[in-house]
């Protein structure tokens, strides 16, 4: 049992990598939608710790909005009913 534990989390830092996650070309994107000045660029650096953020932000919603629901599938408005307490704990 404890070989499969140990297991278990070397191959969480393994999922970490294989997970879904937003391209960093759309997420790109989606900056640039809020920069105040067209000439505004993002690094390759920037753009990734971004993506991070965003990536455990977002699971962190739905891990929320799971409690929230007790099962069954999420809706949209499981999210929309934790938005405000998920926002305000940033």
């Amino acid at each position: 049992m404890g070989e499969a534990d140990e297991e278990g989390e070397e191959g969480g830092e393994d999922d970490d990598d294989e997970r879904e996650r937003i391209p960093p070309e759309l997420l790109t994107r989606i900056l640039h939608g809020f920069f105040g000045r067209e000439e505004t660029r993002i690094t390759r650096d920037a753009n990734a710790a971004v993506a991070r953020y965003v990536d455990v932000f977002v699971r962190e919603a739905i891990a929320r909005a799971a409690v929230e629901r007790e099962g069954g599938f999420l809706e949209v408005e499981d999210l929309e009913k934790i938005a405000p307490q998920l926002l305000m704990d940033l």
